[in-house]
């Protein structure tokens, strides 16, 4: 292979890394651009749910009830699987 075949087939090679960058680069860019939006949505998820629980009594009283059973649910499961699985 002469100087000039193997500076061609570089350029070529260097091209096609260029391109596979360039598409790597976007699809970083790209899933930056959706993470931020999500975390902005987050942010307002949060604050709805809290004009929700300011407005609505019932709601406000279901969703502390939620969490009592969340927490009871922590304490109660692991006990019953040491029982079950030692007894």
């Amino acid at each position: 292979m002469s100087g000039l075949d193997a500076r061609a087939a570089a350029k070529t090679e260097q091209q096609s890394l260029d391109a596979r960058y360039a598409e790597a680069r976007a699809e970083i860019e790209r899933n930056r651009l959706i993470e931020n939006g999500q975390s902005g949505a987050l942010l307002f998820a949060a604050m709805a749910y809290g004009d929700a629980l300011e407005e609505n009594k019932s709601f406000r009283m279901a969703s502390h009830w939620a969490k009592l059973i969340c927490i009871a649910a922590v304490f109660i499961i692991p006990n019953l699987l040491v029982i079950s699985v030692l007894l």
